[in-house]
C-alpha cells in the first residue's frame, strides 16, 4: 500500500485563491452555533434505522504534534504559501504565522465530532461523482440531499472549518457494507508549487494523485474506536473564542433541535453531558428567562408537553406549476394560555428550528408550531430555503417563483386565520371592537355593570366647524389605496390583526368601521379649544400645528395596564411632530391622558396630557407606537397628528 502524505493539486492557468473562503466566511462571528447546527442537521439526513434515534458526540482531545499527519509536509507547504503571498496580502500572511505557531507547539487542540445510527460516508471506496463521500469531500458547492433533508447547497460543510485554526480537517467513515476509510482536508490557499504551477488551494491527505480515500479508519484519539457505522469528523486547531464552548454548544443544541429531540429522534453528548428525550425538559427550565429568545423556547416546550394543545392539518392545495399538495401534509400545533408569545415556530420534517412567524394577534395570547411532514410540501418549501436555513424566499424557487409565493402567503394565512378562528371566540367575550358599540345597539350587557345599562343616541349637534378649502388631491381607488397601505405596513412588520385592528379610511361612511378606531384620516380638526372637556393644545401656541394626513389603527393590548399599539402611516415627511389623544364620546371629546410612549420610530421629547411631542426618525414609513394612558375602561381612540 503506497504511503499516505499531502496532495495539492495544481491546474495551468487555474483560479489562484487567498485565504478568504466564501463559504467559510460565511460561517464566521457565529462559529459554535453554525457548526452545531450544521453537524447535527447532516447527521439526521444521513440517519439509518428511523426506529431508533441518531446519536451525535462533542468530544476534545489533545494530539501530540509528533502525531499529526504528516506534519512536516504541511510545514513545507506553509513556506510555500509565505513565500508566495508575501507582501501581496496581510490576512494570508497572517494565517500562514498562526498556522506555523500552531503546528510547531508541542500539543495541538483537537475536537471529534461523530455520529452513529447513520449511513457514514457512501462511496468512499469509489469515489464516484455525486456520492454523500464525494459530496461532502471533494466537490464545492455540491449536495444530494433527498427532498426532506435539511441542507441543500453544499455550504453548510464549511461550518467545521470556520472552527479550525489551521482550516484542516479528517474525515473518518465505517459505512453499512462497512467498508472504512479516512481523508484529509487542508482548506488553505494557493501557492506555487513548482515554477509555473499554482495550487488550486485544497490539500488532501491521500495516497492517491487522485486524492481519493485512504482504507481504514484514523486513529486521532487515543480514547476512541469505532466499531459501528457512522462518521467521525475531526477538526484541527479547535480553540473556539468562547471559552466554555460545552454550554455554547448544549444551548445551540437545545435551541435549534429540541423537537427533534422531544421526539427522540436525536440524542446529543457534549463531553459528559448528554442530552436526550428523558432529560430535554430540564435542560429547558434551566435555560436564563432574561433572555428572550430562551422564553420563546420555554413557550413552545410547553405547547409539545401540554394537553391543551390542538392540531391542525393543512388543507389539501392545488397550483398549476408547483402541484398538489394532499391533506395534512403540514400540522399546526397551537394552544392558548397566559403569557405565552404569540407565535408560530416553522420547521420543516428534519425538525430544526427554522424561523417564528408573529404579529399574528395582538389581543390572543398563544404558541405554536408548524412543522411540514409531507414529501412534496417539504420538497417545495426546501426550495424557498435559503443557504442560513433561517427563512423561505420564494424568489430561490426558480421554476414558479410567483406561485411559491402564492403557497408561502397560503400557508401564512392558514397559520393567522386558524388562530383566530381557534381562539377569537374567547377574547370578543371579554374585549370590545374600538368603537363599533357606538353603531351597533347593545343587545347584551357588560359582567358587573347591571342589566339596565343601555347604549343611546343623540341628534344634538356638537360643533359647526369651517374648513379651508383645500386643493383636490389625485385620490387612489379605494381597493388600491387599502392594498397598498396594508403592503407599506406589512413590509415594515405590522400586519393587519382582523377584527382585533380598526381601520380609518377618507372614503368610508361613519360607523362602518372594520371593527374600531375612527379617526380623521385628514387632520382636519386642529387642537381643540372647547371648554374644560376639550383637548388642549398645551404649550403649542408657537408651534407650526400643520395637520398630517395620515392612516391609522388602534389596538388595545392590555385594557387594565391601559396599554394601546397605534400603528401610523403619515402622507408627508416631517422632522418634528406631535400627537395629540382624545376619547371619543357621545357629546364632546375627552383628552385622554398619557403616561408613556415607546416606539423605535420616534424619539419622544415631551408628554404633556395628553400631547406627545417628538422627532420623527423614520420619514413616511408606517410607525408603529406603543403608548400606556391613564383610562382604565376600554375606549373609542382617537389621535391627530400635526407637523411642528
Amino acid at each position: 500500500m503506497q504511503s499516505s502524505y499531502w496532495n495539492f493539486p495544481a491546474a495551468a492557468g487555474g483560479t489562484i485563491n487567498s485565504i478568504n473562503n466564501a463559504g467559510i466566511e460565511t460561517f464566521k462571528g457565529n462559529e459554535l452555533d453554525s457548526l452545531t447546527r450544521e453537524i447535527c442537521q447532516n447527521s439526521l439526513d444521513a440517519i439509518k434505522d428511523e426506529t431508533k434515534p441518531v446519536v451525535v458526540e462533542f468530544k476534545s482531545f489533545k494530539l501530540q504534534r509528533n502525531q499529526f499527519p504528516q506534519r512536516a509536509e504541511l510545514l513545507e507547504a506553509l513556506n510555500k504559501c509565505e513565500t508566495t503571498w508575501k507582501g501581496k496580502n496581510p490576512k494570508s500572511e497572517q494565517f500562514i504565522d498562526q498556522a506555523k505557531y500552531i503546528l510547531n507547539e508541542n500539543e495541538i487542540p483537537f475536537l471529534r465530532i461523530s455520529d452513529f445510527n447513520t449511513k457514514g460516508l457512501e462511496g468512499a471506496q469509489s469515489g464516484e461523482l455525486g456520492t454523500p463521500w464525494s459530496s461532502l469531500v471533494r466537490e464545492a458547492g455540491s449536495s444530494n440531499k433527498g427532498d426532506s433533508s435539511g441542507g441543500s447547497f453544499g455550504i453548510g460543510k464549511s461550518a467545521p472549518f470556520a472552527n479550525s485554526k489551521l482550516r484542516i480537517l479528517f474525515y473518518s467513515s465505517q459505512d453499512q457494507t462497512n467498508y472504512q476509510s479516512h481523508i484529509g482536508v487542508a482548506n488553505i490557499m494557493s501557492f506555487e508549487k513548482q515554477p509555473g504551477h499554482i495550487t488550486l488551494g485544497t490539500g488532501y491527505f491521500t495516497n492517491n494523485p487522485n486524492s481519493t480515500a485512504i482504507p481504514g479508519l484514523i486513529n486521532l484519539d487515543p480514547q476512541f474506536n469505532r466499531a459501528e457505522t457512522g462518521t467521525d469528523i475531526f477538526v484541527s486547531a479547535f480553540e473556539p473564542k468562547d471559552n466554555n464552548w460545552v454550554e455554547a454548544v448544549r444551548n445551540s443544541v437545545i435551541f435549534n433541535f429540541f423537537i427533534t429531540i422531544w421526539q427522540n429522534k436525536l440524542v446529543v453528548k457534549v463531553e459528559d453531558e448528554i442530552i436526550s428525550h428523558e432529560n430535554i425538559g430540564s435542560f429547558i427550565a434551566q435555560l436564563d428567562d432574561g433572555n428572550e429568545d430562551y422564553r420563546h423556547v420555554k413557550n413552545y416546550f410547553r405547547l409539545l408537553t401540554s394537553e391543551d394543545s390542538i392540531q391542525i392539518p393543512y388543507p389539501a392545495k392545488s397550483y398549476k406549476k408547483i402541484g398538489n399538495f394532499e391533506d395534512g401534509e403540514a400540522t399546526l400545533y397551537i394552544m392558548k394560555g397566559e403569557d405565552l408569545n404569540r407565535r408560530v415556530l416553522m420547521t420543516r420534517k428534519a425538525g430544526m428550528r427554522l424561523f417564528e412567524q408573529n404579529r399574528i394577534s395582538g389581543s390572543i395570547s398563544f404558541t405554536g408550531i408548524l412543522i411540514i411532514t409531507g414529501k412534496h410540501m417539504n420538497q417545495v418549501f426546501k426550495k424557498m430555503e435559503n443557504p442560513a436555513h433561517t427563512g423561505w424566499e420564494p424568489n430561490r424557487f426558480e421554476e414558479a417563483p410567483r406561485e411559491a409565493d402564492t403557497a408561502f402567503k397560503d400557508l401564512r394565512k392558514f397559520v393567522r386565520e386558524t388562530v383566530q378562528q381557534q381562539f377569537q371566540a374567547e377574547t370578543t367575550d371579554t374585549m370590545d371592537a374600538f368603537g363599533l358599540s357606538d353603531f351597533l345597539p347593545d343587545t347584551t350587557t357588560v359582567e358587573g355593570e347591571g342589566d339596565d345599562k343601555k347604549e343611546s343616541l343623540t341628534l344634538k349637534i356638537k360643533s359647526i366647524t369651517q374648513k379651508k378649502k383645500e386643493k383636490p388631491k389625485k385620490k387612489l381607488k379605494k381597493k388600491q389605496r387599502n392594498q397598498d397601505f396594508e403592503e407599506t405596513l406589512e413590509e415594515a412588520g405590522i400586519t393587519s390583526e382582523g377584527d382585533q385592528a380598526g381601520h380609518s379610511d377618507e372614503e368610508r361612511e361613519p360607523g362602518l368601521g372594520e371593527g374600531g378606531g375612527t379617526g380623521n384620516t385628514h387632520g382636519e380638526q386642529g387642537p381643540s379649544d372647547e371648554g374644560d372637556g376639550g383637548a388642549k393644545e398645551g404649550k403649542g401656541e408657537k408651534e407650526k400645528n400643520k395637520p398630517i394626513d395620515m392612516e391609522k389603527r388602534y389596538v388595545c393590548l392590555q385594557k387594565n395596564e391601559g396599554l394601546y399599539r397605534i400603528n401610523i402611516k403619515p402622507d408627508k415627511k416631517f422632522e418634528k411632530g406631535k400627537l395629540e389623544f382624545k376619547v371619543a364620546g357621545e357629546q364632546s371629546d375627552y383628552i385622554l391622558p398619557i403616561i408613556d410612549v415607546q416606539s423605535p420610530d420616534i424619539e419622544v421629547t415631551s408628554i404633556d396630557k395628553n400631547v406627545v411631542r417628538f422627532i420623527n426618525l423614520t420619514g413616511k414609513k408606517p410607525k408603529n407606537i406603543q403608548v400606556k394612558v391613564e383610562y382604565e375602561q376600554y375606549c373609542v381612540l382617537e389621535v391627530d397628528l400635526y407637523e411642528i
